[in-house]
C-alpha cells in the first residue's frame, strides 16, 4: 500500500510524534510505502532519527526506507505564517522578551555571531511562541487559523504531494487535522483518522467540532488506542458532529529496543551521571546500589499541568508520613515559556521533600528515558485528564516495571488487560496512589509478579510490531472496501 500520513508537529518528547514515527517505521518495514506531511512545523521524536524532506517532492522520497529507519516528513503550513500581525507581536514581545528567549535556550550573554545565529533560528522561535506563551486567546486564534483557515499556498502544496504520491489510503494522526484534509479535493483514497489529541484542541475553544461535521462524510474510519478513549472522548461529541462515526481499537506500543532491557547496574550508573550534570548527587542515589533505598519511583512525562506532577509530590508526602522510605525521580521536559517547573520545585521545598524528590530535565534521548525506567522499581503516572492511551505506559512495560496509574481512560484499560488492575487507582486520589506504592514497597513478591506481568503484556500486545500489523490490516480492509464499493458503483 501507499500510505500518506498527516501528523501534528510537537516540540516536546512523546505522544503523537513518537507514535507516528513508530507506526511509519513498522509499515515501511512491512514493505509499504509511506509519505509524511507535518502540519505546523518539525516533528520532534525521541524514538529514532528524523528529518525534514526537501520541498522538491517526488513520488519516491516520501520516507527513507533504509535501516536504521529515518522518519522523513514534509513540513507544510509553517506556524510562523499563522501568527498575529507583526505590530501586535512586537507589542507582545516587549518587556519579557529576554526571558522568553532564554526559555527557548538562548544564552544570557551572547557572544560573537549570535545575531546571525538568531536570524537563522528566528522561524523556529516564532513557531515556538505561536502556541506556548500562556495567552489562551492568542493560542486559540493561532490554532483556528492553522487548522481551519489554512492558507491557499499551503493547501496547494499538500495537493501536489497527494498527486505525486498517489496514495491508496490517507491517515491523519489526529482528528483535528481532518477539517484541513476535508478542504482538499476528494480522491479515490479513503481517509482514516486517529482519535487522539483533538479533545485538547476543541476544549481550548477552537471551533473544531462544527468543522469536523462538515467533512465527516470523508472519514471512512476512526482508530483509537483504547475503548475508554472512544467512550470518554468520542461518544460525548457524536451529537455535535452529526452522529456516530465508525471506530476500531488498535492498541499502541513502542519498539522492542535493547535499551529497554539494559542491565540495571548500567541504568543506575547513567542516572547518577544525569544527576551530576544537574549538580545533584543525593544520598539516596549513593546508597541505591547497595540496596539501602527500598523503593525508587519514576515519573516520566512532559512537565505539564495535565500530566499531574504535583499529585506525585503529595503521594510522596503521604509515604513519608507513613514511614515508608522511597524516592521519586520526576523526569521530563519543561514546556517553553511555562512556569510550572519552577512551581514544582517550590512545592518540593514547601512539602519538605528535597531529600525524596529530584527533578531531572536533561533526559532528552531514548536511551536516557530507558535508563531512568530501568533504574527505578516502579513507574508512576498521574494524568489529570484521561489519556487516549499513554505511550509511556508501553515504555514502562517494555522495561518490566510495575505501573501505578489512574483508573480512567486508556491507562486503566491497559492495566486491567495486563493483569495489573490492582495498581490502578481512582483518578486524582493521592492517598490511593500512596496505598499502591506502599504495597509495592513492602510486598516484594507482589512487586516481582507485577514486573513479570508488565513485560509479558508488552511482548504479547502493547508493542510497535503488533501495532503495525494491526494498523496495516485495518488500512488494507478500508482500501478493499472502497475499491469494492467503486466496482459496485460501476456495475
Amino acid at each position: 500500500m501507499r500510505i500518506l500520513m498527516y501528523v501534528s508537529s510537537q516540540r516536546w518528547l512523546g505522544g503523537i510524534g513518537n507514535q507516528s514515527a513508530l507506526l511509519a517505521s513498522e509499515l515501511v518495514g512491512m514493505g509499504h510505502t509511506v509519505a509524511v506531511v507535518s502540519v505546523g512545523g518539525p516533528v520532534s521524536t525521541d524514538v529514532g532519527a528524523h528529518r525534514a524532506v526537501s520541498r522538491s517532492f517526488n513520488a519516491g522520497c516520501g520516507t527513507v526506507r533504509s535501516r536504521p529507519f529515518v522518519f522523513g516528513y514534509h513540513v507544510v503550513a509553517p506556524a510562523s505564517r499563522y501568527l498575529l500581525a507583526l505590530p501586535r507581536l512586537v507589542r507582545w514581545c516587549t518587556g519579557p522578551a529576554i526571558e522568553r528567549l532564554l526559555d527557548l535556550g538562548y544564552p544570557a550573554n551572547p557572544g560573537p555571531g549570535f545575531g546571525s545565529r538568531f536570524l537563522r533560528r528566528l522561524p523556529h522561535v516564532l513557531d515556538a511562541l505561536a502556541g506556548n506563551d500562556g495567552n489562551s486567546g492568542q493560542e486559540v486564534a493561532f490554532l483556528t487559523r492553522l487548522l481551519l483557515g489554512t492558507h491557499a499556498d499551503d493547501l496547494a502544496w499538500i495537493r501536489r504531494i497527494r498527486e505525486a504520491f498517489d496514495p491508496d489510503v490517507e491517515y491523519a494522526c489526529d482528528l483535528s487535522i481532518v477539517p484541513l484534509i476535508g478542504t482538499l479535493p476528494s480522491r479515490r483514497s479513503p481517509l482514516v483518522a486517529a482519535a487522539q489529541g483533538f479533545e485538547l484542541v476543541w476544549r481550548r475553544g477552537v471551533p473544531l467540532l462544527p468543522a469536523i461535521q462538515k467533512v465527516r462524510d470523508r472519514l471512512s474510519l476512526v482508530v483509537s488506542g483504547s475503548e475508554a478513549n472512544i467512550a470518554g472522548n468520542l461518544v460525548p461529541i457524536w451529537d455535535r458532529i452529526g452522529g456516530p462515526l465508525r471506530t476500531k481499537v488498535v492498541p499502541y506500543g513502542v519498539a522492542d529496543d535493547p535499551d529497554w532491557q539494559m542491565p540495571v547496574s548500567e541504568a543506575r550508573a547513567f542516572v547518577v551521571t544525569q544527576f551530576r550534570l544537574q549538580g545533584l548527587l543525593p544520598d539516596q542515589m549513593r546508597g541505591r546500589a547497595s540496596g539501602e533505598v527500598p523503593l525508587t519511583v519514576v515519573w516520566l512525562s512532559r512537565i505539564d499541568g495535565e500530566k499531574g506532577p504535583d499529585l506525585a509530590l503529595h503521594a510522596m508526602a503521604c509515604l513519608r508520613d507513613r514511614g515508608i522510605s522511597a524516592v521519586l525521580w520526576l523526569v521530563g521536559q519543561e514546556m517553553p515559556g511555562s512556569v510550572l517547573g519552577t512551581l514544582i520545585r517550590q512545592k518540593i521545598r514547601w512539602l519538605d521533600l528535597e531529600d525524596r524528590v529530584f527533578v531531572v530535565t536533561s533526559a532528552n534521548t531514548s536511551r536516557a528515558k530507558a535508563a531512568f525506567l530501568r533504574g527505578a522499581d516502579v513507574f508512576l503516572a498521574t494524568f489529570i485528564r484521561s489519556e487516549p492511551f499513554g505511550m509511556v505506559i508501553s515504555e514502562a512495560m517494555a522495561c518490566a516495571l510495575p505501573i501505578v496509574a489512574p483508573d480512567q481512560g486508556g491507562s486503566g484499560e491497559i492495566l486491567r488487560a495486563a493483569g495489573l488492575g490492582a495498581l490502578a487507582y481512582p483518578a486524582n486520589d493521592t492517598g490511593a496512589v500512596a496505598d499502591r506504592l506502599g504495597r509495592l514497597a513492602t510486598d516484594i513478591a507482589f512487586r516481582e509478579v507485577a514486573s513479570r506481568r508488565s513485560r509479558a503484556a508488552f511482548e504479547s500486545r502493547f508493542n510497535a510490531k503488533a501495532m503495525g500489523i494491526a494498523f496495516a490490516s485495518t488500512l488494507h480492509g478500508v482500501v478493499s472496501e472502497r475499491r469494492l464499493a467503486s466496482l459496485k458503483a460501476l456495475t
